[in-house]
């Protein structure tokens, strides 16, 4: 668990690295005593007269030179710090996303993708700004204040410093009053931010969508109503900050008053010289900047503290799939698949998805699935790869409970052409060959082939190399879908699930990958899930579910013969004069 600040975090790491910027940025502040020293002797020459252009002279030599000091230790400071800065929003943003990717597929179910966003740029920027101006300013607040507080008091009249500074701890009181309101705005600065990522990242998606159903002005309507939820936050947030430093002024504004009232006294009765009372108001008015900074703190504190409890709730979120203490090294899958008494219910749902599943998937096999949307074989499914959980001791992979097989290994054995055919906006090559393992270009190739969409790569301008827009935009549904199994043939796994993946091919396409797929499917465990009973009727065995159980099991003829679901379904789909394709006779080596 995340029990500790990041921010905080970073000091402790890079504690050595901070306390030489504080020493260079308190070098600079202990120099910016030395500027109201030169105007006290200044004024006192004047009063004595004894003022001459030596003096002058001398007097502006030794600012400039005091100067160009200042500017050196607070420039090479803040550099130092910055840099430490963006270290932290480096490590920051490779934690956040090392993060997800441990993270289950449900988690990014339930998170909007603009809010994800809004979490690795706005969050983290904030994180940074903390890390960076926060830590330069909350050093220079208290180094400036303190050297200057002890300048008057010791140099000058510590009544009257004592007097003067009465009013300061009110930006104390202040800032504990503003705290919670700041804090508070923050949040829904950052809140309205990752609304209006959303709705722009739903936009861009959706544009096809949004075109054909004519809803552009809905559209603009509703990205102007969060934007200008974003901007009333900002105002507000504006509003607090702007009041706070308001009052912070004119608290040091009173403690100017005083200075010149009293120290006006004391110079008319002689305890202290013109050129004192000129170089006390000078150090007052080095804490002028301090004090209008401690607002700046206190907001970039406040929105650092609502972004750190942000970042922090994602890092502190447990990733549900992971190796288990139990898992075994080295283990090798040929692809004996057995399930005992599965029963699953999605988390946080009540309904179970899975009931009671007994199957038996010998090595080098095929299982065709079919049944109606919601039945449970995509759920089936993604327990076989472990994207979510199931019960312990349910399902077997070669003897092995899938517990004790490594992710990696379990992952690395399947080959998968899911029904949503993601693309990355890369190459058509780079798609192909996603997985770790280094392909080359006749491997490639011979993927693209056997999944029928070589042909098409090739009328291309640029081949495999032919860049595809977001989501893989540029290509046809069915173009998408044959890409999606290239990717899943070039990996020669021993376990090659096909999730629904030729409906969006026509019968004749549909035949012709078949056809190029029974050399690949030889000797590996092949599960097919389908709405087309012509694609699977010579799988070794064929289970038909409904409600989450399998209601029906054995082969095309004998299901047929059951005249139960399956019949009804193929005759349903002969009567609808599906083109009959030519069943893909898999000739195997039974193990």
């Amino acid at each position: 668990m995340e029990s500790k600040s990041i921010v905080k975090q970073h000091l402790i790491r890079h504690k050595w690295q901070y306390i030489f910027g504080v020493i260079l940025l308190s070098i600079s502040c202990l120099f910016q005593l030395l500027i109201p020293t030169f105007l006290e002797r200044f004024a006192d020459s004047i009063q004595d007269e004894t003022v001459n252009t030596g003096l002058l002279i001398r007097l502006a030599i030794s600012i400039v030179i005091v100067g160009f000091i200042i500017a050196f230790f607070r420039s090479f400071s803040r550099i130092y710090i910055f840099r430490l800065s963006r270290i932290l929003e480096k490590r920051v943003r490779h934690r956040l996303f090392t993060h997800w990717v441990k993270l289950p597929s449900q988690y990014f179910n339930k998170n909007r993708i603009g809010d994800l966003m809004s979490h690795a740029i706005n969050d983290v920027n904030v994180i940074r700004e903390v890390a960076m101006g926060g830590v330069f300013l909350t050093i220079e607040v208290v180094i400036l204040i303190t050297v200057a507080v002890v300048a008057m008091g010791i140099t000058i009249n510590a009544w009257l410093t004592l007097l003067v500074i009465l009013p300061l701890p009110g930006l104390t009181i202040l800032a504990y009053k503003f705290r919670f309101q700041i804090q508070d705005r923050s949040t829904k600065v950052q809140e309205a931010i990752s609304h209006l990522t959303s709705t722009v990242q739903e936009f861009c998606s959706g544009i096809r969508v949004i075109k054909a159903y004519t809803q552009e002005k809905d559209e603009r309507q509703k990205f102007e109503n969060e934007n200008q939820k974003n901007v009333f936050a900002n105002q507000q947030l504006i509003l607090t900050n702007s009041i706070f430093n308001s009052v912070s002024i004119a608290i040091v504004g009173l403690s100017y008053l005083l200075s010149i009232f009293f120290g006006g006294m004391l110079v008319m009765n002689g305890t202290i010289t013109l050129g004192e009372f000129v170089a006390f108001n000078t150090y007052l008015s080095l804490l002028i900047a301090p004090v209008e900074n401690l607002g700046k703190v206190i907001n970039i504190l406040q929105r650092g503290w609502a972004s750190n409890k942000r970042l922090r709730t994602i890092l502190n979120t447990k990733p549900e799939v992971t190796d288990e203490e139990d898992v075994l090294e080295n283990v090798t899958i040929q692809g004996d698949i057995k399930i005992r008494n599965l029963t699953f219910s999605y988390p946080d749902s009540k309904e179970i998805a899975l009931n009671n599943i007994n199957l038996s998937i010998p090595c080098g096999t095929s299982l065709a699935i079919v049944g109606k949307v919601g039945s449970g074989k995509t759920t089936l499914i993604n327990l076989l790869l472990r994207i979510y959980n199931p019960p312990r001791k349910t399902i077997f992979i070669d003897g092995y409970d899938l517990y004790q097989i490594p992710l990696n290994t379990l992952r690395h054995s399947v080959g998968i052409v899911p029904q949503e055919n993601f693309l990355f906006s890369s190459t058509i090559g780079e798609n192909i060959a996603f997985d770790p393992a280094d392909y080359n270009e006749q491997e490639i190739t011979e993927a693209a082939k056997l999944a029928q969409v070589y042909d098409n790569i090739i009328e291309f301008p640029k081949h495999f190399q032919t860049p595809l827009g977001e989501r893989g935009i540029s290509l046809s549904g069915g173009q998408r879908q044959r890409l999606s199994i290239a990717r899943s043939l070039i990996k020669k796994s021993e376990i090659l699930i096909f999730d629904d993946s030729l409906s969006a091919v026509d019968a004749v396409t549909e035949e012709k990958i078949l056809k190029g797929l029974r050399e690949q499917m030889k000797n590996r465990t092949t599960i097919i899930v389908s709405h087309r009973i012509s694609s699977i009727q010579d799988a070794d065995q064929i289970i038909v579910m409904d409600q989450g159980q399998i209601v029906e099991q054995g082969t095309h003829d004998s299901l047929v013969l059951q005249r139960g679901m399956y019949q009804s379904m193929y005759a349903k789909q002969s009567l609808k004069h599906v083109p009959a394709l030519p069943k893909f006779s898999i000739k195997r080596n039974r193990r």
